[in-house]
């Protein structure tokens, strides 16, 4: 199956781009307030490491799952978001 240019070049340099831009945005202070208070970003990891694919996998058991589906449903439960979740959280000021 042969891709799009826009696919294996436009799509990765345009997610380079937005990590970049927000990695730019980031300040001292913003690295000082996670090592203050470091129980919200321990808390969203072991939500999202753990606890959000033992939820899909509970899913895919109790809905029975086509195993080529079961295995999309978990790898989105063990990636989610993505570039956008960062993109959103800087948005509105997360």
């Amino acid at each position: 199956m042969n891709d799009s240019a826009l696919i294996t070049t436009g799509l990765p340099i345009a997610l380079a781009i937005i990590m970049f831009g927000l990695g730019l945005s980031l300040t001292t202070d913003d690295f000082r307030r996670v090592t203050r208070s470091p129980k919200a970003v321990v808390v969203a990891l072991v939500l999202q490491v753990l606890v959000l694919p033992l939820v899909a996998f509970g899913l895919v058991k109790i809905f029975d799952l086509d195993p080529l589906l079961a295995v999309g449903v978990m790898l989105l439960a063990a990636s989610p978001g993505g570039t956008t979740a960062n993109l959103f959280s800087h948005l509105f000021r997360g």
